[in-house]
């Protein structure tokens, strides 16, 4: 009894979302061509990661070196999007990583991958607008920054912000109006600012190549602290002078490599969409721009590394055929087998070491999908545990060898995934170099998530605590497509279905009687009720 209650919950968990791809049930209109279209992904990218985060993460992370944090950013970006794009060839329809994952994997994940979607949109837009706040509390010589601290101090450190964030919450007001005028209008004002961003990043690539020098990546941190203490000019410096362990080391990396790696988990911001005008006011109002930006790196990464791994598993699993077909091939199965079960579909599958490298069948099957399944689940436990031991463990030898087993351990699984059948469903896109790349792509998203400070950990968890408090109390109970699922269950929904199979498909004789007798059978079942 106990089991049984397991088993439906664990179906539960894993039913998908069946959609219609002939019929598009959306009502808005599709005004946005080409242009509008990379305009919106240029413009969303060049913003407050650009202008903002870079200075940032320099001062804090990585110095000159910020080039090579923006470069695996990038590198975690391209390996994420193409994942991304297998992801929405398999479900032809418009959508995000949420529906893709409701289609394919179930419903827990699509809900794990929805709710931190939903936390990179909010989080999105309210970084930008403190970006926005900031900077122009700075042309105007902080006056906002002096009247908050002054009249709404909030003492809250390492929580909250220093004092709330008035500007912030009229921008976001103000660019929710403009997106209430419709989104032809808000994409012709984000073309004209991205056409703004162009022309100053070329400005300021022009101006480093005439004004840059190599000089700036051998300072000498005595230097500048020296030159700090000694100077008497009007210059606006800092009022807190920096201290030595705040300039680092000096040179090109003066936090060293860690610092570099440290700062592509901040710069991966940078490379995120922010498109949606979400209820953020309250988190421009009360956190700062750095931990909104690090809480909205880590949920995103989750998400990118969720697809990943159903990539990696979807493309090894086998074809699910119609419950149509499903009758029919049954009942043919059985009259050829003359009382006989050797033959059925399954069971001359035989586990074995010489399988799991030398696959009997050239077509994907329920057993190299379960391996692959397995597979792929002790290889994400094992790349969140060798990333975490890398960043924390130190360059102990004890560190040293239990990371070489856990990478050699890894290479095992991803040769056995490499060895089995792939689907040969055509898709209109594929990621290449399976399954190196998703493997790839998992663990340069979970070791940037792990460069995060300890402080951004416990607001995510927080996070993700309310987020499945919130699913196994009240969404797992009413869930729209287990309602769906019950309907298409009924018997006279079943038939309908079969009559549409029957008259679209063009099938054997046989399988023709077969699905006819059923049907006939059954509608006599009921007159006779």
């Amino acid at each position: 009894m106990g089991l049984d209650k397991l088993v439906r919950f664990g179906k539960q968990l894993l039913r998908v979302k069946v959609v219609d791809c002939n019929t598009e049930d959306s009502r808005l209109s599709r005004c946005l061509n080409t242009l509008d279209l990379v305009a919106l992904g240029v413009g969303s990218t060049l913003g407050a990661g650009v202008y903002v985060l870079a200075g940032a993460v320099a001062r804090e992370n990585s110095g000159p070196a910020i080039v090579l944090s923006f470069l695996i950013a990038a590198l975690a970006s391209v390996l994420a999007g193409l994942c991304y794009a297998e992801f929405g060839a398999r479900v032809p329809k418009t959508g995000s990583a949420y529906l893709y994952s409701y289609v394919t994997v179930g419903e827990l994940w699509a809900f794990i991958t929805g709710w931190n979607l939903i936390l990179a949109y909010i989080i999105g837009t309210a970084s930008v607008a403190r970006a926005w706040s900031a900077t122009f509390d700075e042309l105007i010589g902080k006056r906002i920054e002096e009247f908050c601290r002054g009249y709404m101090h909030m003492n809250a450190p390492g929580v909250l912000a220093e004092y709330p964030d008035l500007f912030a919450v009229v921008i976001i007001i103000t660019l929710t109006g403009l997106l209430a005028f419709g989104v032809k209008e808000s994409a012709m004002v984000n073309k004209v600012f991205t056409c703004i961003n162009m022309l100053v990043l070329l400005f300021m690539v022009i101006s480093g190549l005439v004004k840059g020098t190599l000089k700036n990546w051998y300072l000498n941190p005595d230097e500048i602290l020296h030159a700090f203490n000694s100077s008497n000019s009007s210059h606006n410096f800092t009022d807190v002078l920096p201290t030595r362990e705040e300039l680092g080391g000096g040179g090109f990396m003066p936090f060293g490599f860690t610092g570099v790696l440290s700062g592509a988990a901040t710069c991966f911001y940078a490379f995120v969409g922010f498109d949606c005008i979400a209820t953020t006011a309250a988190m421009a109002f009360l956190f700062d721009l750095k931990d909104l930006v690090d809480l909205m790196s880590i949920g995103t990464l989750l998400a990118y590394t969720l697809v990943a791994a159903c990539v990696l598993v979807l493309r090894y699993q086998p074809e699910q055929p119609s419950a149509a077909y499903q009758m029919a091939n049954m009942q043919e199965e059985l009259e050829q087998s003359d009382g006989s079960m050797g033959i059925l579909p399954g069971v001359e599958e035989r586990f074995s070491l010489n399988t799991l490298f030398f696959p009997d069948n050239l077509d994907p099957t329920s057993l190299s999908g379960f391996t692959v399944n397995i597979c792929a689940s002790i290889m994400g436990l094992l790349i969140l545990t060798f990333s975490a031991m890398a960043v924390q463990g130190g360059s102990t030898l004890l560190n040293i060898l239990i990371l070489s087993i856990i990478f050699i351990m890894c290479l095992l699984l991803t040769c056995i995934v490499w060895r089995q059948p792939q689907s040969k469903t055509k898709l209109s896109f594929k990621v290449p170099f399976l399954p190196i790349l998703p493997v790839i792509s998992m663990f340069v998203n979970v070791y940037l998530m792990m460069q995060l400070d300890r402080g951004t950990w416990i607001r995510f968890s927080i996070w993700m605590a309310l987020g499945f408090l919130i699913y196994f109390c009240y969404g797992i109970h009413h869930s729209a497509e287990a309602a769906a699922a019950a309907a298409r269950s009924s018997p006279d929904t079943e038939m309908n279905g079969f009559k549409r199979d029957r008259d679209s498909v063009s099938t054997t004789p046989e399988k023709e009687a077969f699905l006819h007798n059923g049907i006939e059978l059954m509608e006599d079942d009921d007159g006779d009720l």
